[in-house]
């Protein structure tokens, strides 16, 4: 085992960026995102070292027992005191799909071990599409499906399967990609993408999120395609689980409005 990689994960912390509701500005929920941090106590991505951690099943097993330990910490608590709103989480097939020696998911263990199977309806799985429409992600969606975790698919139109493929999946969100929000207002196919994801999450009764939303411009277009909830930094970065409260309180109910009003001022 890496020690390196291993001190990492004990000394990672968890933020949350908000997903908000565009109809409403309210908060859906949050995506909660494993952080690294440093000897000064500043937090960053886990990005560069997630591919040698995923490769390593004992490595894994410490990354989603801190993820799930903090997600325990730090979500509970406002599940009791905010309802409806659920936290999304990345969850690798490997993870997913695994068995103990028994025959039982694993992933049902670790959500025991944290005390969160009380609120398996507030918890959301994500893995790529890649790995969805691989044999097994398709195994490892069954198997968590047997267990009661709602799932997303992330990264929805970026693969090389093809979106038809996603209709034979049982699934709750569909998430688009920052590579395809960027786009929006100036590529024309990017923006018939979307749509397209759009209608294919009617057709099989998903929710639809866009991550890495910056602009107005890219805000306004998903709230009028049809999009059910946003994510990214035109509403809030990732935050510290101590600022949760504040920003369940104020939400973002005006930020239409606010918008349209900073847009005649500069005029």
């Amino acid at each position: 085992m890496n020690q390196d990689l291993l001190m990492v994960l004990e000394c990672a912390t968890v933020h949350y960026q908000p997903i908000v509701d565009l109809d409403t500005g309210a908060i859906a929920g949050f995506e909660a995102l494993l952080r690294t941090v440093d000897a000064d106590g500043d937090a960053g991505s886990i990005g560069p070292v997630i591919e040698q951690i995923e490769s390593d099943p004992v490595l894994l097993d410490r990354l989603m027992r801190r993820l799930l330990g903090m997600i325990s910490r730090d979500a509970v608590p406002l599940f009791e005191r905010y309802p409806g709103f659920y936290v999304s989480v990345n969850v690798p097939p490997a993870i997913l799909g695994a068995r103990t020696a028994l025959g039982e998911p694993a992933m049902r263990g670790m959500l025991s071990d944290f005390d969160l199977e009380p609120y398996l309806g507030r918890l959301v799985c994500e893995i790529t599409e890649r790995q969805a429409l691989s044999a097994q992600g398709r195994a490892a969606l069954e198997l968590a499906r047997q267990v009661g975790i709602r799932l997303a698919v992330d990264d929805v139109g970026t693969g090389h399967s093809g979106i038809a493929q996603m209709l034979g999946l049982t699934i709750d969100v569909l998430k688009l990609d920052r590579s395809q929000v960027v786009l929006l207002t100036t590529d024309v196919t990017a923006e018939r993408l979307v749509r397209g994801i759009i209608v294919l999450a009617s057709m099989i009764r998903a929710r639809v999120v866009a991550e890495g939303v910056e602009s107005a411009a890219q805000a306004f277009f998903l709230q009028a395609a049809g999009v059910d909830y946003g994510q990214g930094w035109f509403w809030s970065p990732a935050l510290p689980a101590a600022e949760l409260p504040k920003v369940f309180e104020a939400g973002f109910p005006n930020w239409r409005r606010d918008l349209v009003a900073r847009l005649n001022e500069a005029r």
